[in-house]
């Protein structure tokens, strides 16, 4: 989703394009991370069984991206979810909002959305709505409005947040590293 509320979906690997030579420096955040920015830089997350969340304070022009997983898997599909898991991404969630609010970001102005990818293996779904339903409410309790888009796609996604500007994007991962990511158009 980008700011003016349009979703993006592509890929810019030419180079060819005005805006793909003008991105900002690219952040990667792996898994059970997060980077917040007050700079222009673009937060990058690929997505296969985990959320992004994109913070964005217009007010104030600082931006973070939080990258949880559901639950580490297997060859046969994911492993039990555990209250310590549950737990632990509490926890890093008011880490990253304590490091939002550390760059000047004021939560009453935040806009917040929620990017989520399931990937199509057995018992996956319901370790993945616990995981959103927990972000979500986590976000609704401070009474912020939530955006959520939820992909099921192969391989998996990457989400792209320019932490400054506040504009979010989404692309279909085409490799398993980071590397090429799309403009927003």
């Amino acid at each position: 989703m980008t700011g003016d509320g349009k979703e993006r979906i592509g890929r810019c690997g030419s180079g060819h394009h005005a805006r793909c030579m003008n991105l900002p420096p690219q952040i990667p955040v792996q898994s059970d991370a997060f980077r917040v920015a007050r700079e222009s830089v673009l937060l990058v997350c690929e997505l296969s069984a985990a959320l992004a969340v994109c913070v964005y304070d217009d007010t104030q022009a600082v931006g973070g991206l939080l990258h949880l997983r559901y639950v580490a898997t297997n060859v046969d599909g994911p492993i039990d979810l555990t209250d310590n898991t549950l737990s632990s991404d509490l926890l890093l969630m008011d880490r990253f909002c304590k490091e939002l609010r550390s760059l000047g970001a004021r939560k009453q102005s935040w806009r917040v959305s929620i990017f989520a990818h399931t990937p199509q293996m057995p018992n996956m779904q319901d370790p993945a709505a616990t995981v959103i339903d927990l972000v979500k409410a986590y976000f609704n309790d401070s009474r912020l409005p939530v955006t959520c888009k939820e992909f099921a796609r192969a391989p998996g996604i990457v989400v792209n947040l320019d932490a400054r500007e506040g504009r979010t994007w989404v692309d279909a991962m085409a490799a398993p590293s980071i590397g090429r990511v799309a403009a927003p158009t």
